[in-house]
């Protein structure tokens, strides 16, 4: 319990410090403040609504212009931290290889924006983007990565909500200072 405490403690410390830092109004409770920014939101709601078990159809282009190549899986979307962050835990198929990741998916209250994660097997790296919500049920986010060739590589996803039942997740990516190309589109249908 007594480390609990110190925990506590120092996180509090922890945020009353970054809101002092990021300008907080002259006389406000800095823990107010971070308890404040702390709640889940409606963001965060629009977040929960994925939470289940879904299977995965996906396409994936290796270079523009080529035949897809077509992967399937399943996914399992869960709620985490009180309904801060939604966790996917994907399970599939890749030429014949298993394809196994985990991504985590949050609303940042103080900057208001997505912010996500995905790391998997087929990857040493971490993938990180932001995002904002460009239409009603549509997210973009973006971040880069490590290329093959080592060096950053720019990726976009767009992520359409169809409905209550069906998502659809494109990525697109851009390596130095080429086009755009889309790489990859996974569409994801709820198990009743």
């Amino acid at each position: 319990m007594k480390r609990k405490s110190i925990f506590l403690m120092a996180a509090a410390l922890v945020g009353a410090f970054l809101l002092g830092r990021a300008g907080a109004q002259e006389g406000a409770d800095p823990m107010a403040q971070w308890m404040e920014l702390a709640k889940p939101g409606p963001e965060h709601a629009k977040l929960m609504k994925c939470v289940g078990n879904w299977t995965v159809d996906g396409k994936m282009w290796m270079q523009p212009g080529a035949e897809p190549m077509l992967t399937t899986g399943k996914a399992v979307f869960s709620s985490v931290f009180g309904d801060r962050f939604l966790k996917q835990e994907y399970d599939g198929k890749f030429q014949g290889m298993p394809d196994l990741g985990i991504g985590y998916t949050g609303y940042n209250n103080a900057t208001k924006k997505y912010e996500s994660l995905w790391i998997c097997n087929m990857s040493t790296g971490v993938m990180l983007m932001t995002g904002t919500e460009t239409e009603p049920g549509t997210c973009e986010f973006e971040g880069t990565c490590c290329g093959p060739d080592g060096q950053d590589m720019k990726h976009r996803l767009v992520l359409k909500h169809v409905d209550n039942d069906k998502q659809i997740l494109e990525m697109f990516c851009t390596q130095g200072d080429g086009p755009e190309a889309k790489m990859m589109e996974l569409t994801y249908t709820r198990v009743k």
